[in-house]
């Protein structure tokens, strides 16, 4: 790259010191709503990604920029394509802010202290979950034809990658699977053996019943918010700083196994020898896709750019649309509206390269202001931050049930407002969520109504329900 001039290297530098005053802002609101409303609630854990991702962009810009700018897609001016989108991304979040401070200012916390009979029926809601989770998965296997072994990663991967008629939540066992053993781990205070062996169940399914780059990263965020939510004492007793150090380097390793264990499993031969460096190179290129200068947070600067010459696909306001209408089984409705990113890639990836089945990600900002500009913008996510705000009280209230909680925790963990897609999946995420919350109620009252009968060896009891102790979802 030629040698700037130093009319250019005098604009250049005021372009990075708005670019670095900018990211202050921005990183500083993600953090305000982090810190007020919790890293467990689902605006706080959507900020939480979308935190890293602008901090990494951000970072890695300004490391790339001193060591090698002529290795950057725009070159020098990859800081002026950022200035006016952290504008639109303050903006925002401001909104945002106002509507979580409006509806609930003065949040009650999440975090339970459970007695050890609530941990204990934690544990039994926790293995219903996961019952549900197997039953979902077995039933996915069966409709894609995954049940041989040389067909599984194929057919799994067509939920990913096509609009499954008959729905893609099948696909979604594995996770929930996942999601109910991390809700076992808090009754399991002083047998850390065990809280090992379920946590590695978590891993193994996660990383081999899933196509997702990575797979090893849920289980232990998951397992984490459980501990920390339902029982902090051993969640303290647990974290320490060398095992958050060894997380992270199974967590970086484990994103370089899957990308080289998928195309082996998925094209059934072999591809040569790896040798350590090209397994590290395999988990630097897999993390890069999310966390780098070249990942989400530029995807959505990349988006916002190009809105104003893309602002016909979303006519008929598609995003608002799809939010409402994208928990309804396509088997249900055959018609439903596709996702409104779907093929969009060149208006985000910065070598615009696009597949026709691939929904990549605007983020909670971009997908808020992709209908209708400052509009949109402005009444989507205010409408989230009420929604979220009144959510979060019902499951919280003092005298709620524990059934209620869980399925608020799942709602978070799952997405409910996503970093990647925001509020597109807002209403799916809730249904779903609460919907294997009922089942596994279900589950958890037949079971406890055999273990009644087997106590009493079949006789008939007399049973006397308390007023605590009604068939309905109650602690």
């Amino acid at each position: 790259m030629p040698v700037a001039s130093p009319g250019v290297r005098c604009h250049l530098t005021v372009e990075i010191i708005e670019f670095c005053a900018l990211s202050l802002v921005n990183l500083g609101l993600i953090a305000l709503i982090i810190r007020k409303w919790s890293l467990v609630s689902a605006e706080g854990f959507c900020m939480a990604y979308l935190g890293m991702a602008v901090l990494t962009d951000n970072v890695d810009l300004l490391f790339r920029y001193m060591l090698s700018p002529a290795a950057l897609p725009l070159g020098y001016r990859e800081f002026a394509f950022r200035l006016y989108p952290t504008e639109v991304h303050i903006l925002g979040l401001v909104v945002l802010i106002v509507g979580l401070l409006l509806a609930n200012g003065n949040p009650r916390p999440i975090a339970q202290d459970l007695s050890r009979a609530d941990l204990h029926k934690l544990w039994h809601i926790g293995i219903a979950i996961t019952v549900v989770g197997v039953i979902l998965g077995v039933i996915a296997l069966f409709l894609v034809g995954a049940t041989s072994a040389p067909n599984f990663y194929g057919a799994l991967n067509r939920f990913r990658d096509e609009a499954i008629p008959f729905g893609g939540f099948w696909y979604r066992g594995a996770d929930i699977a996942v999601f109910g053993l991390a809700l076992t781990l808090p009754s399991l205070s002083g047998r850390r053996s065990l809280i090992a062996v379920v946590l590695t169940a978590m891993m193994c399914i996660s990383f081999f019943l899933r196509t997702n780059k990575g797979g090893l990263e849920e289980p232990i965020l998951w397992a984490g918010i459980a501990l920390y939510v339902y029982n902090r004492a051993l969640f303290k007793s647990l974290w320490n700083t060398r095992l958050m150090v060894f997380v992270s380097v199974i967590v970086f390793f484990g994103a370089g196994a899957k990308t080289w264990f998928l195309p082996r499993v998925l094209t059934r031969q072999s591809q040569g020898a790896t040798t350590i460096a090209d397994f590290l190179k395999l988990a630097r290129a897999t993390t890069a896709t999310r966390w780098g200068d070249d990942s989400l947070y530029r995807g959505y600067c990349q988006f916002v750019n190009v809105l104003p010459d893309n602002q016909s696909l979303f006519r008929g306001s598609r995003v608002g649309v799809y939010a409402l209408t994208s928990w309804l089984p396509r088997l249900i409705d055959p018609n439903k509206p596709d996702h409104p990113f779907r093929g969009l890639g060149y208006m985000i990836y910065s070598d615009y390269h696009t597949y026709p089945a691939e929904t990549p990600a605007p983020t909670l900002v971009g997908s808020a202001l992709a209908d209708s500009g400052f509009t949109s913008l402005t009444e989507y996510l205010f409408a989230a931050a009420i929604f979220l705000s009144l959510l979060r009280r019902w499951a919280t209230r003092t005298h709620g049930s524990l059934y209620w909680h869980v399925g608020y925790m799942f709602f978070v963990v799952f997405g409910g407002l996503s970093a990647d897609e925001g509020i597109l999946g807002t209403l799916y995420t809730l249904f779903f969520a609460y919907a294997v919350i009922v089942t596994a109620c279900l589950i958890a009252k037949v079971t406890e109504l055999f273990s009644i009968h087997a106590h009493a060896g079949f006789a008939s009891p007399r049973l006397t329900l308390r007023s605590n102790e009604s068939w309905s979802i109650r602690t």
